[in-house]
């Protein structure tokens, strides 16, 4: 997927005012292959996962705790996961909302599942994200995917 203007125009604003040193080299000669692999690096910026598929979150389950749902809280649960065929869009408060209100706190089910509904952003990615990405806090992302050289060569070329 092409990144847009706007979008073109922030990965630009974002590589000129980079600070890391790997950055500055490449952009000084203007070498768009190694922008293009440095921003599609993983970032320190964390943010919920869009699509969790049923076999990633089948594993972190704790089937004791699931046989023991209470009625309406496995009907929560069974909305959620659409009788375990559907993924799970962690970006959506209310999702984790019902994970909450179906696993307690106490329960390990609850934090396999927030742990792995999260991942590291890419540089790129995290550009675009919105929140804090911390671990216990993370963002959402506007734009996923990987850039390419043609994304960072327009974005140079076209915002002087």
């Amino acid at each position: 997927m092409s990144l847009s203007e706007s979008q073109r125009t922030t990965l630009a604003a974002h590589i000129r005012a980079n600070t890391d040193q790997d950055v500055i080299d490449a952009l000084a000669i203007r070498n768009d292959t190694e922008l293009t692999r440095l921003y599609n690096l993983d970032s320190d910026f964390v943010v919920w996962i869009e699509n969790l598929a049923p076999s990633q979150y089948r594993e972190a389950m704790v089937w004791t705790e699931i046989d023991g749902l209470q009625a309406g809280k496995a009907r929560i649960w069974e909305w959620i996961t659409q009788n375990m065929t559907m993924s799970i869009d962690a970006t959506k408060t209310n999702i984790r909302a019902g994970l909450a209100e179906v696993f307690p706190s106490n329960q390990v089910t609850r934090g396999n599942l927030l742990a792995i509904a999260k991942e590291p952003a890419s540089v790129a990615e995290s550009i675009y994200a919105t929140g804090t990405g911390a671990t216990g806090n993370p963002g959402v992302r506007d734009f996923v995917g990987t850039i390419t050289t043609t994304d960072v060569g327009r974005a140079l070329n076209d915002n002087p």
